[in-house]
């Protein structure tokens, strides 16, 4: 078999296969709740295939419906129905290659499932879709060379006018974490990764640039190695705020080539905090060295009037180096009402307290204390930092990264509750906002990957 006709799927990916894998994409998932999918082909001859082995052209240019039925899935366009079947696939009758626009448009697609920045937007996606019935609604996944998507990962997680070093060096650590396949995600689902946060963001063709393009064949193959010699989980988030964070403190263990980095030049001032402790973090959040730091992910690097150049489609200009949030207690007690079950009966709000911190000041662990409605007091443990932003905002809290400023009343009651915070995002691996900053001071890809990544080495998987 020829495995450019027949790749090797990341199921069976290993390195000693020397080979790109194909990799299969949730873009519709049974969570988004579609009892139907509505997508336009380009001008390119398409085909239909049915679990029965029945195949069915279809026209270049049609709209096409796939909607749940009672014996499956029904694909219909103007003049032609096709169906019912458990599990429908569209592909093109010649390859597509991943280039900016091409592809099948596919309506309404969720980006950023249950984040603050949570929108539909139309993405254009290569590759073949795959459409599965399931009992929450249609599940569509789209199946394509691990290169092709990478193009389309790093004009999601951040846009193509980012500086192409940037782009490579996005690239470099977005090929290593999904062939290091070492989260367990989605496991009982049809496809590898998600198209969201939850994962990494990938958002087709639609924002593709030409230098994106370039970037990834640029970069064809090259992984980070972990000192094992092991493909590295190179894990990633938007913003450290100046110090990233061990992979204990998110997820509960270590992770072999990652640990804490100073996302900064050599002597910069933002050295002295490691690690946060509660005794030097308000400094560290508001002291007078943040107007003289040169931290790569800091506003004097990458100002904020100039990021939304460089961010993804989806997310919203903001200060993410320092941010603060806000609540009067009435606020907060709703917000915790809402959110966690446990306070269903909560009366009032007596303390907001983190219990335990890790080196980049993300607070790993926060006891809340309530009375409840028979006066007697409870207290609850967010034991995450995902748990903690999850709980602590309406939608979801730039990070963990934060300082508790309580303002009480004479009789001690609490009257305001201020989260001033660092950073977006867990803040373990590579730093965007700082690897763009890296880029914009002229580090090239390979620089830029070993700063953050200090233990691990680089090298080619497949040619």
């Amino acid at each position: 078999m020829d495995a450019a006709t027949h790749p090797i799927d990341m199921q069976h990916w290993t390195p000693n296969a020397h080979a790109e894998p194909s990799v299969r994409v949730g873009v519709i998932l049974e969570a988004d709740g579609r009892a139907s999918v509505e997508f336009v082909l380009p001008d390119k001859p398409y085909t239909l295939t049915a679990d029965n082995g029945k195949t069915q052209p279809v026209m270049p240019g049609a709209e096409v419906c796939i909607q749940v039925s009672g014996d499956g899935l029904i694909a219909s366009w103007s003049g032609g129905t096709f169906g019912p079947s458990e599990r429908l696939r569209i592909e093109p009758d010649d390859r597509v290659p991943a280039a900016p626009g091409a592809g099948v448009r596919v309506l309404d697609v969720v980006a950023g499932r249950g984040f603050h920045w949570q929108k539909c937007a139309d993405q254009t996606l290569a590759g073949s879709l795959e459409f599965h019935a399931a009992p929450g609604g249609v599940v569509m996944v789209n199946e394509l060379p691990l290169e092709d998507y990478l193009a389309g990962v790093i004009t999601a997680e951040m846009s193509s006018a980012c500086p192409v070093e940037f782009l490579k060096a996005q690239c470099v650590v977005a090929r290593s974490w999904l062939l290091a396949m070492a989260e367990p995600k989605h496991q009982a689902e049809p496809f590898d990764r998600c198209n969201d946060d939850c994962c990494q963001r990938y958002q087709g063709t639609g924002d593709m640039s030409q230098p994106a393009v370039d970037a990834v064949g640029g970069s064809r193959g090259l992984v980070l190695l972990d000192p094992a010699a092991q493909v590295l989980d190179a894990n990633y988030s938007k913003s450290c705020g100046g110090i990233s964070e061990l992979p204990e403190a998110v997820w509960g263990e270590p992770k072999p080539g990652l640990r804490e980095v100073i996302d900064a030049p050599p002597g910069d001032p933002v050295g002295r905090f490691m690690p946060v402790t509660e005794d030097n973090l308000d400094a560290f959040l508001e002291g007078d060295w943040l107007t003289e730091t040169k931290a790569y992910c800091s506003t004097h690097v990458v100002p904020v009037e100039a990021i939304g150049k460089y961010l993804g489609r989806v997310d919203e200009v903001d200060d993410y180096f320092r941010w603060s949030v806000a609540y009067t207690r009435e606020k907060l007690e709703t917000l915790l009402r809402d959110k966690l079950p446990e306070a269903a009966g909560l009366e009032e709000l007596r303390d907001v307290r983190v219990t335990r911190r890790g080196v980049s000041g993300r607070a790993i662990e926060v006891e809340l204390t309530w009375l409840d409605r028979s006066g007697q007091p409870v207290a609850h443990l967010l034991d995450s930092e995902y748990r903690i932003r999850e709980v602590l905002h309406r939608g979801f809290l730039y990070s963990s990264a934060f300082a508790v400023r309580l303002q009480r009343g004479s009789a001690g009651e609490i009257e305001s509750v201020t989260l001033r915070g660092a950073g977006w995002g867990h803040g373990a691996g590579l730093c965007q906002i700082g690897a763009l900053g890296m880029a914009l001071c002229g580090h090239d890809a390979a620089e830029i990957c070993l700063h953050y990544y200090p233990d691990a080495h680089l090298e080619t998987a497949y040619p």
